[in-house]
């Protein structure tokens, strides 16, 4: 029985070190989109075309294109997002609004990028 009691007095702590470490976690995984990225940088064939502050640009729709095909480009409101793409699967059109530097926005067939500076 003194094993078990030993056990249960160890209980508390246990928990504490699982909740920091959560929380440490989720802090890591989140902390780029705390940090003052608003520029999105446009690059076509790896080649930087536009640069964007996003706090303050006026909203636009605009479109890039190239040999391999075309990207209609939205900023409004202080988001960027692909709205048109001439490409077959239109990943980059359903990736919605670029909200991490993480998590660009990519057409592979067009070879665009955006991504949070």
């Amino acid at each position: 029985m003194t094993g078990l009691k030993n056990v249960k007095k160890f209980i508390p702590a246990v928990i504490v070190i699982i909740a920091a470490l959560a929380a440490g976690s989720l802090y890591l995984a989140f902390a780029g989109n705390s940090d003052n990225s608003n520029t999105a940088v446009i690059t076509l064939d790896g080649n930087v075309i536009r640069e964007i502050d996003l706090l303050t640009a006026p909203d636009e729709t605009f479109t890039v294109e190239s040999e391999r095909g075309s990207n209609v480009i939205r900023v409004e409101n202080g988001t960027i997002r692909v709205t048109e793409a001439s490409c077959p699967d239109k990943i980059c059109v359903s990736h919605g609004e670029l909200v991490s530097e993480q998590l660009p926005i990519v057409c592979l067939p067009n070879r665009l990028v955006i991504a949070l500076k």
